[in-house]
């Protein structure tokens, strides 16, 4: 059995010391504003949002020059059509209608036929009535001529004939047709270059 000295197993541990408090006034000092309503989320949130962009300085405004003669309102220098002249169908004043010029009914009512399958109708353009071809001829320089143009022959018989004009070379002009070619709401110079088609019988006309 051994023998042990308590004095010596006394000295051997260590001894515990506990450690000195700081005091309260030893803490470095906060430095916010007391008054401040502002917490920590906030001050966080603020610090790492990256900081706004400054808006880019304004170029200076770029002067725009005068539009080209001929062209209609303002053009911006980036157009595609700056400089390019409109064309005159775009300027050129609308045909009058087709009332104005032959009367409140330029064509015939009823206009239609009969064949072994029955009765059947036309569209009226082929149909002027008397006034109307009087008018155009008087236009075209041409005579009145009434015959059954779309069923000379055959089965199919007209109602009523249609109203020709027959030119001095001796062309056969349909009166209805050219009555509507006021009936559109086309310009002028279109109308003139559809009746010039229907006169010199070239329908290649731009």
């Amino acid at each position: 059995m051994a023998h042990v000295i308590p004095t010596l197993r006394t000295a051997a541990r260590p001894t515990y010391t506990a450690p000195v408090m700081r005091r309260r006034s030893d803490f470095r000092a906060h430095t916010r504003n007391p008054a401040s309503t502002t917490d920590f989320g906030t001050i966080l949130k603020n610090q790492s949002a990256p900081p706004a962009a400054a808006p880019p300085a304004a170029a200076p405004a770029a002067a725009v020059p005068a539009a080209p003669p001929g062209t209609i309102g303002s053009v911006t220098p980036w157009s595609p059509t700056a400089g390019v002249v409109p064309s005159a169908a775009s300027t050129c004043p609308l045909a009058p209608t087709a009332q104005s010029l032959f009367g409140p009914n330029p064509w015939s009512t009823g206009a239609g036929g009969t064949g072994p399958g029955g009765s059947y109708g036309y569209n009226p353009y082929y149909f002027a009535t008397p006034a109307t071809a009087a008018k155009v001829a008087q236009m075209l320089g041409g005579k009145v001529v009434a015959m059954n143009s779309i069923t000379p022959f055959g089965p199919f018989q007209q109602n009523q004939p249609n109203q020709m004009i027959q030119m001095p070379d001796g062309r056969m002009i349909n009166a209805g047709l050219v009555a509507g070619f006021y009936d559109h709401g086309y310009t002028q110079q279109t109308v003139d270059k559809m009746i010039a088609a229907e006169v010199t019988g070239n329908t290649m006309y731009s």
